[in-house]
């Protein structure tokens, strides 16, 4: 039923999309004559949603809102040299727009969503494991006496990351099956950040952890905001609400 649901409004989009971004309309025709998404915000979150229209350039992003109607067009020149708009809005792209509140041609910041979407990792290093049986002087000294190439086994870094889904789902990466030797590791990696969901909130981003029980009802046990730094077809890079900016390199589908 829910596949069903998301393929009956992908195809009202796609009809959207024809009928007000690619062609022309007479005068006294409207763009469509409904919604083109039947999303609703989250409470508090005043972004606008809509879609990419043919005539984007660095200065003037022409909008469809998911509400349906005619195109808007704002005005992303300051956004634009403030370093707010992330991604670069193609035809059809699914995006976040931050209206100013003075000047509601005008927007104070530029998502593209379609931009976001993707597998973003980055490496991780071991630390020594603390062990309450060994003094960490002691665990030191027998790392250095470790064989050159098991040392270097040992502190192996790992690829963690986060894998941005359609329909505000997403996957971690870098999770590992917990084995005993590993365990017993005298190193250990940082705990992996599993998320499982996305947002974008009054231009930020929102990532969740859930968990689901045996009846398919899914709970949010934590969520992580951060503020956009960058976007780019490579690199992503956020500055999460502790003050922690953390970088990400996409991982394209050649490299897997």
């Amino acid at each position: 039923m829910i596949t069903n649901r998301k393929h009956l409004i992908a195809v009202t989009v796609a009809a959207a999309l024809l009928a007000a971004c690619g062609s022309k309309q007479n005068d006294n025709e409207t763009a469509t004559d409904g919604i083109i998404s039947e999303e609703q915000n989250a409470p508090g979150d005043s972004t606008v949603y809509g879609l990419a229209c043919d005539g984007c350039n660095d200065t003037i992003l022409v909008f469809l809102p998911r509400t349906g109607g005619d195109p808007d067009t704002f005005n992303i020149l300051t956004a634009s040299k403030r370093k707010q708009v992330f991604g670069h809005p193609m035809i059809g792209d699914k995006m976040a727009v931050v209206v100013n509140r003075t000047n509601k041609k005008v927007a104070d910041m530029v998502i593209d969503m379609e931009s976001l979407k993707g597998k973003w990792c980055f490496m991780v290093q071991p630390k020594l494991r603390q062990r309450a049986d060994m003094s960490q002087k002691i665990q030191q000294q027998e790392l250095k006496e470790l064989d050159d190439s098991l040392f270097r086994e040992l502190m192996q870094p790992r690829e963690y990351g986060i894998e941005i889904k359609s329909g505000y789902t997403a996957r971690p990466i870098g999770m590992v099956r917990t084995m005993t030797s590993d365990e017993e590791s005298p190193v250990e990696y940082p705990p992996l950040k599993r998320y499982r969901e996305w947002r974008i909130y009054n231009g930020k981003l929102i990532l969740s952890e859930t968990t689901r029980d045996t009846t398919g009802t899914t709970t949010v046990i934590g969520s992580d905001t951060a503020q956009f730094v960058m976007l780019r077809r490579d690199t992503l890079v956020l500055r999460f609400s502790n003050g922690d900016e953390q970088g990400y390199y996409r991982r394209f589908a050649n490299e897997e």
